[in-house]
């Protein structure tokens, strides 16, 4: 599938959340030790998708808690994307139902991911603000349901994470998956 699907292994907490809880009723899970789910969540709904049979391209990074690292290494190393992509997917944005497009000024591809269930949000960074405008590829940012994060007092609502599962299952499915170019936003 021509699409690469991106998180970031690092989270702000130096160890793993020891402690995890999960309130049925509410679908909400939190960790007194901090729950990491920026982006310990777009890695699970990565590994969920592959469960799935989907085959994306996968890049998971380090690091993009201290300033995309990992993301600015990788695109040092490839001048060009060193896989055949119509876009980009990361899954890692706070909310709901955000798709974060940051300078990539392409209202064809905004039209087309919201088609999907998402609504234009504003971001201020990420891996995709590296990848995107040095490969000249499109890619979005989608909410996979975590809030307050880098605290301790972060939550995940877990109906919304399956959500955006699905959606992006759905965005794998289309048999014809059109190409969209980075198109730089000019202030």
């Amino acid at each position: 599938i021509p699409i690469a699907l991106i998180a970031h292994m690092d989270t702000v907490f130096t160890k793993p959340a020891t402690r995890v809880y999960y309130d049925k009723e509410q679908g909400v899970m939190w960790s007194p030790d901090g729950l990491g789910a920026d982006d310990r969540a777009g890695i699970f709904c990565i590994v969920k998708i592959l469960q799935g049979k989907y085959r994306p391209t996968i890049i998971l990074t380090t690091d993009e808690e201290k300033g995309c690292i990992g993301a600015s290494k990788l695109v040092e190393r490839f001048k060009e994307a060193p896989w055949d992509l119509n876009y980009i997917i990361q899954l890692d944005r706070r909310g709901t139902n955000d798709c974060v497009f940051y300078d990539c000024d392409n209202p064809e591809f905004v039209k087309y991911v919201e088609e999907f269930g998402f609504v234009e949000a504003i971001g201020s960074f990420t891996d995709i603000t590296h990848y995107c405008p040095a490969w000249g590829i499109a890619g979005v940012n989608l909410s996979v349901g975590y809030m307050n994060e880098h605290s301790y007092s972060e939550i995940l609502y877990v109906n919304v994470l399956y959500a955006t599962i699905e959606k992006v299952k759905k965005m794998l499915k289309v048999e014809e998956i059109p190409y969209f170019e980075y198109i730089p936003y000019v202030y």
